[in-house]
């Protein structure tokens, strides 16, 4: 198959180039050149516009798009469904991805691990959907309170051996990384919170690297991210509100290359809102990710782009980075390199070039002018397999005909 007619764009540069023709053999992109070559199936892109397929690097899939509602509470109903029912919302999330032009998803974990079923269904080409690698369940501290809910998505790892042992038995079920969340919140007070030890928080980055997995740290509070950054064992943080209280730790995030994976829109829609829904969080200031966001772009820190639970739309994050200092193609690589460089994929995704895998969204406009545009691709191609945008969208109701 070959693309043709196609404007390529290169955001490292910041330019498009075109047109160009894009040869595709199987999953792999043959070579992009200024001259059609070849033969068999052709797609003119008509001078559209070409991007590296989107990467979301944080996504629950048995749970996207349940939760938009600010004014609900239905979280914990939706959180513990049944396993069936979550399987089968993975597989309508997994063509809403597709649909939106993403072709990877990192999921941050799902309730009976239903999310691993998800990944091997479209590794196995049962179904369509980016390809998918995930945490599995994520590591949560034993804690109790008059508001504490029993683990859903979660499961508990009591005690250093208690994390040894889970990360075991996630290794054995196949996760692709480990992930942690810091703290476990009591709903009726905010001063009342259970969290990892120091220990418990470095045995988890250790045990993950020791089996050759990344690590990911849940945290919404600076004592949670400090251990790990000072032993060297995390390789991403996730959210990260508060980290503008203590720049130092962006400082040490930037040397060291750890990612920051803040999915602002989640759970502040903007600088001075939150999702009503959590009008006290334990204590925890959401809206305070736009600083850390804000500081983080200042010193350096790489960021990649996540939906997380209470957003559907990937460019109104990529859109909030722009509004705090990067600009148009930062926040594309956001969704591309920084995504690939995440998940340790920078020789295989994030960019169009010969030898990368065929994971192509072709859009109508130029994104860099209008972000919305990632949200209704033409084309999406996933590992070398055209999708029509448009048809997805209408077929999980997501774009309707008049």
């Amino acid at each position: 198959m070959r693309i043709i007619n196609a404007h390529v764009i290169d955001l490292d540069a910041d330019q498009a180039t075109g047109p160009r023709t894009i040869e595709i053999d199987g999953p792999t992109i043959a070579a992009v050149s200024a001259a059609a070559t070849g033969g068999g199936e052709e797609i003119d892109a008509g001078g559209r516009f070409v991007l590296p397929g989107l990467v979301n690097s944080h996504e629950h899939l048995s749970l996207k798009g349940c939760l938009l509602d600010p004014g609900g509470d239905q979280y914990y109903d939706v959180y513990r469904a049944p396993a069936e029912q979550q399987l089968l919302q993975c597989t309508r999330s997994l063509l809403v991805s597709l649909g939106r032009g993403i072709t990877t998803v990192r999921d941050a974990g799902a309730a009976w691990l239903v999310s691993l079923k998800a990944r091997d269904a479209v590794r196995n080409g049962v179904l369509p959907g980016p390809r998918v690698y995930t945490c599995g369940q994520v590591l949560s501290t034993p804690f109790e309170g008059e508001a504490v809910k029993v683990a859903g998505m979660t499961v508990d790892a009591p005690g250093v051996q208690g994390v040894i042992d889970r990360i075991d038995e996630l290794v054995k079920q196949g996760v692709d990384f480990i992930k942690l969340k810091g703290h476990r919140r009591d709903f009726a007070d905010p001063r009342h919170n259970g969290y990892f030890s120091p220990q418990e928080i470095v045995t988890a980055g250790r045990e993950a690297h020791k089996h050759g997995l990344k690590f990911a740290l849940h945290a919404w509070h600076c004592h949670v991210v400090e251990p790990a950054l000072q032993a060297g064992v995390v390789d991403s943080v996730e959210h990260g509100n508060p980290l503008h209280e203590q720049p130092a730790l962006l400082d040490r995030m930037a040397r060291d290359g750890v990612i920051l994976v803040p999915n602002m829109c989640s759970w502040a829609p903007g600088p001075q809102a939150r999702w009503s829904r959590y009008p006290d969080m334990a204590g925890i200031a959401l809206e305070e990710i736009w600083d850390t966001v804000r500081l983080a772009i200042d010193k350096g820190v790489t960021i990649a782009a996540g939906t997380d639970l209470h957003n559907d739309q990937l460019h109104t994050e990529l859109n909030a980075y722009v509004q705090l200092g990067m600009s148009p193609s930062q926040a594309l690589q956001t969704a591309t390199s920084n995504g690939a460089r995440l998940l340790g994929l920078e020789d295989e995704i994030g960019s169009v070039a010969e030898g990368r895998r065929a994971d192509l969204v072709i859009l109508d406009g130029d994104p860099r002018t209008d972000l919305s545009a990632l949200a209704t691709p033409w084309k999406v191609v996933a590992g070398g397999v055209a999708h029509d945008g448009a048809e997805l969208r209408r077929l999980v109701a997501t774009e309707r005909t008049s």
